[in-house]
């Protein structure tokens, strides 16, 4: 009797392992197509903001966006999606009321658009401006480079980075945010020595080293002038 019962009981045992072994399973395929469908839900997102950001961007160059500053308070924009005019505070910096009127006078419509054809900004702010930020960085790279041409020669020293730089740039562009982005990444592609400045201490060295070749820098911009008149 003992041994029919204990016979029976490992038998249902053997069923529930199957049961759940089976459930594990069901369960195992369920999560991976789960995490199929929200990785093709991921790859359709980007896409559609590659595609339409890229588009939105041959229109606008708006590389006042590029400063770490600026990128905090627009994620806090998008973060709030705010109503209403602003009223721009006098204590801001200009990037800063930049970036604010940018958002309320062009970026949210632009948001709206996007979101008409599919996207939802709610959680996915981040996203969005990082996706945004990325193509407006890519883009003011390569205008700048067809522009100034690779102006560095290889196996420049950083002070020689510096001259080159301030040679091509006009004097009121050197410390512009896009053209001080375009620097920092241009000088990471050249492999500059120890460039493991952030582009605030990038732009505080050039503001010294201008300071002390003040004099000099004149100078040359008065000869190119001289030389151009015939």
């Amino acid at each position: 009797m003992f041994q029919v019962l204990r016979s029976k009981l490992e038998a249902k045992r053997a069923v529930w392992s199957q049961e759940t072994q089976q459930r594990i399973a069901e369960y195992a395929e369920l999560e991976k197509q789960s995490a199929l469908l929200e990785m093709e839900r991921k790859e359709s997102v980007q896409s559609l903001l590659n595609t339409e950001i890229g588009k939105y961007l041959r229109t606008e160059h708006p590389t006042f966006l590029l400063k770490p500053d600026v990128y905090r308070a627009l994620l806090n924009m998008l973060h709030t999606r705010s109503e209403g005019t602003f009223n721009v505070s006098l204590t801001m910096t200009k990037d800063m009321r930049r970036a604010y009127a940018y958002y309320h006078n062009e970026l949210k419509y632009f948001i709206d658009v996007i979101e008409r054809k599919g996207f939802r900004l709610d959680g996915q702010e981040e996203l969005f401006l990082n996706s945004f930020l990325t193509k407006l960085r890519e883009n003011n790279y390569r205008y700048n480079l067809e522009q100034y041409g690779d102006f560095i020669p290889e196996h420049t020293s950083l002070i020689q980075a510096f001259d080159a730089y301030l040679e091509v740039m006009d004097t009121h562009e050197y410390l512009d945010s896009g053209k001080l982005d375009f620097f920092a990444t241009y000088l990471n592609h050249k492999d500059i020595a120890d460039f493991t400045w952030t582009k605030s201490k990038l732009k505080r060295k050039l503001k010294q080293y201008l300071k002390s070749h003040k004099h000099e820098f004149k100078m040359k911009k008065i000869e190119r002038k001289l030389q151009d008149i015939s």
